[in-house]
């Protein structure tokens, strides 16, 4: 828990800007924004708007904790033309093992650390003139020792689809899989509110037949930005009478 709320209490994903990179921005005020992050972001999509996302970055959180030698992967698009390819920047006690498509050119990172720590990580999307057409950057945080017993698969997984990095005012839909029947709700908590906009929030129940109790769903925020640069986006999930989130959630979203 305290990783998650150090580690998450970054995002990283976008993915990257898909870039890896992300967080906060707007023109609206301020106070305004923030009273309507608290009140809005854990319910439908009251207004019926469609915001048509131009990136989706969907994140999954398989356990409380990270340990340095647990995994977090983050998972790039890959055919954004120019016959580009991702590549990432070393970093002094970061392991990175490396997996691609074969077919879509998706491309996988599964990052581990040496040692507890926060570490800066870069992924870039270089065309046929080696020139860079996207960036994403992400802050990992390793909050305990190595696990006596990993357990082997990631801990955390972020997966971006379409824009690595949008140009401003367009939209970003964030999301996660999550079962408010359980107790346990989602909600964003726009700490960086101000760059970063929360347009809307709803919760997408899974299809399911009529009277079936416990159903599972999606949380999803959409958010942009009126000036360029990258911002913090996190969010945290809650049991219903604690004080205290059993996780927390955070990236870096880019816009250009």
């Amino acid at each position: 828990m305290k990783q998650m709320k150090t580690l998450l209490v970054l995002l990283c994903v976008l993915l990257a800007a898909c870039a890896l990179s992300g967080c906060i921005g707007g023109s609206d005020d301020n106070s305004t924004n923030s009273t309507n992050n608290t009140t809005n972001n854990t319910t439908n999509n009251t207004t019926n708007t469609t915001y048509n996302p131009v990136t989706t970055i969907t994140f999954e959180i398989n356990n409380a904790t990270v340990a340095a030698n647990e995994i977090i992967q983050i998972n790039l698009p890959g055919n954004l033309g120019s016959n580009g390819s991702w590549t990432y920047t070393p970093v002094d006690g970061l392991n990175v093992v490396t997996a691609e498509d074969a077919i879509s050119k998706n491309i996988s990172y599964m990052i581990s650390a040496k040692q507890a720590g926060t570490y800066n990580f870069t992924a870039v999307y270089k065309n046929d003139k080696n020139e860079t057409v996207y960036s994403v950057t992400q802050k990992l945080v390793y909050d305990e020792a190595p696990a006596t017993t990993p357990s082997g698969g990631p801990v955390i997984v972020i997966t971006y689809d379409g824009v690595p990095t949008p140009k401003t005012t367009e939209v970003i839909q964030i999301q996660t899989r999550g079962n408010p029947t359980t107790g346990y709700q989602w909600t964003a908590l726009m700490s960086e509110n101000g760059m970063l906009r929360l347009l809307d929030s709803e919760y997408i129940q899974d299809p399911a037949e009529e009277g079936m109790v416990g159903v599972g769903g999606t949380y999803v925020w959409y958010v942009t930005s009126n000036i360029a640069g990258t911002y913090m986006f996190d969010a945290q999930e809650t049991h219903a009478g604690d004080d205290e989130p059993v996780a927390v959630f955070f990236m870096d979203v880019t816009f250009v």
